[in-house]
Parts: C-alpha cells; sequence; structure tokens
C-alpha cells in the first residue's frame, strides 16, 4: 500500500515543525536512508530520512508550512503499489478539502431581539418585512409602551435603515422634520406600515413620558436608553439628532459604525508586519512564561574585580592560548557548583534533586533568536578544554546546525550581554534549573585603594535564584565564591577540579 509520510517528532517536546526544504521533488525516485526534507523543529534544525524506498507521488505540505506532529506532509509509492492503491489514497487527500465541513459562522453572545447567535450582527440591516413582522400588533404608540418596562430584552437589535421601513410618504416627510428614526415606531398602516398619525402619536406620548433632565444627563428616546443600557454604551459620547436632541436608534448605529471603522483605521496605523516566530522561539516563549509563573525567582548580585581576568587573558594571548571571559565563566561555574553541590539542583514535587554532572549552558543570540548550547560534564575539565568544547558548540549554533542533544540537559545558564553594552540585567531561570548567572559589562569604576583613589575594572554578577531550592544566605555564598575565583583566576588553570577552600 502506498505510505504517507507524516510530520516526525524530531523531539520530545516538539508539538509543531515547520518544513523548511524538500529534498526531493515530487516524481522523484528515493530510496530509504536518504534525506527526504529538512524539518525547523522546537529545538533545531534538523534533517529527515526517508524509512521506505519508491517514489515521491505527492507533497502535501510545501516548503514554509507549519503543521502539527502526525500531519500527512506527502505521499510515497512503493513499488509494489497497483494504480488502484494510488488512486485511492490520492483521492483520500485531494477529496479532504471538498469534504471539510464549510466554516460555520461566529456565534455572537445574546442580543436584544434574538437568541444568542439569531438574526444578522448589530451593523446589519434587516430585510423590511422581517421588521415589520417583529413589530407589536399594529396600534398607535402610548407612554407606558414608550416608558420600556424592565425585562427580557426583545428588541430587534439590527437597526435597521430608517428608508427600508414600511411608512408612507407623509409619515417620512414628518419624521424627517421632526428628527424622528421611524425604526423606533410601530406602524398601524396595512402590512405594519407606519402612518403619519403613528408619528404624532408617538410624539406626543414621548412628550408625555418625558422626565425633567437632571445636570450631565444625555436626552435620548426610550429605546436608545434600552439599547445603550444592554450594550453598555455612555450616551455622552452620541451626538442626538431626534426631538429635542434626542440621542435616537439611529444615532446609536451611526456612531457605532463610526467606532468600528475608526477601530479599523487606527489598528491599519497602529500595527505593521507579523513577525512569524521559529519554533524554536515558540518553544523559549512558551518555557520562559511557564518558569516565571511557577518557580518563586529572588536575585543577588556582586560586583567583581576584573583587573585579574584581563591580566589572565592578555597573559595567554601572549602564549597563543585563546581564551576568553566566556571562557573563564564557564570554568569558574564548574569550581564553584563543585564546592556547591546544593546548587547543582533542581525542585521536584517530592523534594529538591542534585545532578550528578555539571552542565553549564551559555545563551548565544544567533540573528534574531536567542540559543542555549550545553557543554556537558565540566567538572575536572581544564579551561584550553572547555574553550574548545565552548567555540565548537557556538559555531554550530550560528551555522545552525544544533542538535536537539546540543540544547538537552543544562543544569546551570550563564547569560552574557557585557558586549552589547549592559551594565547589569536578571536572567529568567530555565527549567528545571534552579539557578543563572547573568553576566554584565567589563566598565571602569572609581575605586577607592588604600586611602587612594583610582580607576578599575568590574563586572556585575547577578544570580537568579529557585527559593524552592536555595535559600538568601545559600545563594549568597555561592556567588561570593564565584567572585572570589574570578578575582584569582590562577585557579582556573589548575587541571581537574581542585580550587582553594
Amino acid at each position: 500500500m502506498p505510505r504517507e509520510i507524516k510530520m516526525p517528532k524530531l523531539s520530545d517536546t516538539m508539538e509543531e515543525g515547520t518544513l523548511n526544504v524538500w529534498r526531493k521533488r515530487e516524481g522523484d525516485r528515493i530510496e530509504r536512508g536518504e534525506v527526504l526534507l529538512e524539518v525547523e523543529t522546537d529545538k533545531a534544525d534538523m534533517e529527515y530520512e526517508a524509512y521506505v524506498s519508491g517514489t515521491l507521488v505527492k507533497i502535501l505540505v510545501r516548503e514554509g508550512e507549519t503543521v502539527a506532529v502526525g500531519t500527512p506532509i506527502a505521499v510515497v509509492r512503493l513499488d509494489s503499489d497497483s494504480d488502484e492503491d494510488m488512486q485511492a489514497l490520492l483521492a483520500k487527500h485531494g477529496g479532504e478539502a471538498a469534504a471539510r465541513p464549510a466554516p460555520v459562522p461566529e456565534r455572537r453572545p445574546a442580543q436584544p431581539g434574538g437568541a444568542a447567535g439569531e438574526g444578522p450582527g448589530p451593523l446589519r440591516a434587516a430585510p423590511v418585512r422581517e421588521a415589520a413582522e417583529e413589530r407589536p400588533a399594529a396600534r398607535a404608540p402610548s407612554p407606558e409602551r414608550l416608558e420600556l418596562p424592565p425585562r427580557e430584552s426583545r428588541l430587534a437589535f439590527f437597526f435597521p435603515d430608517p428608508d427600508r421601513v414600511r411608512a408612507t410618504p407623509r409619515a417620512r416627510v414628518l419624521a424627517r422634520e421632526r428628527g424622528v428614526d421611524l425604526t423606533e415606531i410601530s406602524g398601524s398602516g396595512p402590512d405594519g406600515a407606519v402612518l403619519a398619525s403613528d408619528v404624532e402619536a408617538w410624539l406626543q406620548a414621548l412628550e408625555a413620558s418625558s422626565q425633567p433632565a437632571l445636570a450631565g444627563d444625555v436626552p435620548a428616546t426610550p429605546v436608545a436608553v434600552r439599547i445603550a443600557d444592554e450594550l453598555g454604551l455612555d450616551l455622552t459620547a452620541v451626538t442626538g439628532s431626534g426631538p429635542g436632541g434626542r440621542v435616537t436608534k439611529r444615532d446609536l448605529r451611526g456612531f457605532l459604525e463610526a467606532r468600528e471603522q475608526g477601530a479599523g483605521a487606527r489598528a491599519a496605523a497602529l500595527y505593521g508586519d507579523e513577525i512569524k516566530l521559529s519554533q524554536k522561539r515558540k518553544f523559549l516563549t512558551r518555557q520562559m512564561v511557564e518558569s516565571k509563573q511557577t518557580t518563586p525567582h529572588f536575585y543577588v548580585s556582586m560586583h567583581v574585580d576584573a583587573e585579574p581576568m584581563r591580566a589572565l587573558r592578555d597573559r595567554l594571548k601572549g602564549e597563543g592560548r585563546r581564551v576568553t571571559y566566556t571562557h573563564m565563566l564557564i570554568k569558574a561555574a564548574a569550581l564553584a557548583l563543585d564546592a556547591f553541590p546544593e546548587v547543582n539542583a533542581t525542585w521536584r514535587e517530592d523534594g529538591i534533586v542534585k545532578f550528578n554532572p555539571i552542565n553549564v549552558a551559555v545563551a548565544v543570540a544567533v540573528g534574531d533568536e536567542l540559543v542555549a548550547p550545553v557543554v556537558k560534564d565540566c567538572q575536572g575539565r581544564g579551561l584550553d578544554d572547555l574553550a574548545g568544547a565552548s567555540d565548537a558548540l557556538i559555531q554550530k549554533a550560528r551555522e545552525k546546525k544544533l542538535s536537539p542533544e546540543d540544547y538537552s540537559d543544562g543544569t546551570f545558564t550563564i547569560s552574557n550581554l557585557g558586549m552589547f553594552g549592559v551594565d547589569s540585567f536578571y536572567a529568567i531561570i530555565t527549567p528545571p534549573q534552579a539557578t543563572v548567572l547573568s553576566v554584565g559589562r567589563m566598565r571602569d569604576v572609581a575605586v577607592a585603594d588604600g586611602g587612594e583613589l583610582r580607576v578599575g575594572p568590574r563586572i556585575t554578577l547577578g544570580l537568579g535564584c529557585d527559593h524552592r531550592v536555595l535559600d538568601g544566605a545559600k545563594a549568597a555564598q555561592f556567588l561570593a565564591e564565584f567572585k572570589r575565583i574570578l578575582e584569582n583566576p590562577e585557579e582556573l588553570l589548575a587541571e581537574g577540579g581542585e580550587h582553594a577552600a
């Protein structure tokens, strides 16, 4: 039977994937083990190999499209497949769009004049006959009817155009002269047509039912008041055109139409192009939101004298050894975490669990994305060894060749924004880790030294902590050890994990 190739699940957290590149085209022969396509997952861009041999007959998902895991993306014909089998499967996919039910119109909440989801929206005109049929029995309006006592709303809330209301020519002229909204009047003529006498009776009833306006009140017809109350509209924002400057149902219609058009124009002026998020960025966003919502963060910070680090780097450079400040930070983290293993831990519902290895993740900005490849098993490794491993990962990140294994199992993260001129900041903890180190730029500051004032380089370290795993005292002790190591960087050159107590 022909095979459906489905969007593969290439990482344990992957829910959807973006199809980056098809390595084969429709009609191409494919062999088992050949790279068939490249997929962008929440962890990395990965190649996917064909698991069968045959002919790529149909591509269902094009390059650049994002679909859920398990979605059919292509059809492959095996050598043993018959034409009938192939046609049946292609018919299935070709017929899916036609068989898909038509979109269901959006159901609106219950509105005056109808049940939930019934009738056209508030700004659409209703057919004349429907409007007439929904009116009460034809008779002259009375003050009691105009008062509209509290009840479940039965107003015909579709703001029909007054010109489409059935009315006699004389009634239209009178309504236009007096500013009357014909949609508020129930006609007593044939088929519910509004007569001139209906308009006059409605005006008399309106005057009879009017109360002296209080300061700040807005004069409005009872129907307009009922509609404004049900929609939560502020009548002070509406200009009335009815008798005596009253706000009518027609005025509310014009106000809502103008507001809707204005909102669209403001949105068009305010918002530009939408930025499409990569799968990795979507995953990072969900992870950071979860971290801030579920992890009780607290922060401590210290200033580090960076002169010894600068001197060590310059010395190693003269020896032909390329060691950066980031490399020193990774080695210092390995030493400090070895001295404080309770910091290299995570929170679980049943308590705190220590990690066995020291795996340091280093946040790296690649284009418009942030990735954090992990230097594994840092304990006991020399500075040059860690530098080489870190550089190799960063290079893979820049070439977008990191695999999920390169991201996984971090136990401690270093985020350095010093190269962007940032003095200090606090990063968000990456679950399931309990700490994250934020590193600011190296800057020259005034330093009091033996009663004299001089200029010296300083770096600010900020430590974000999960309060379920660490308390303030333990976090301060760990950060103080980190600072001590950086200010005595000869310890960074010692092989193994030995350092001063």
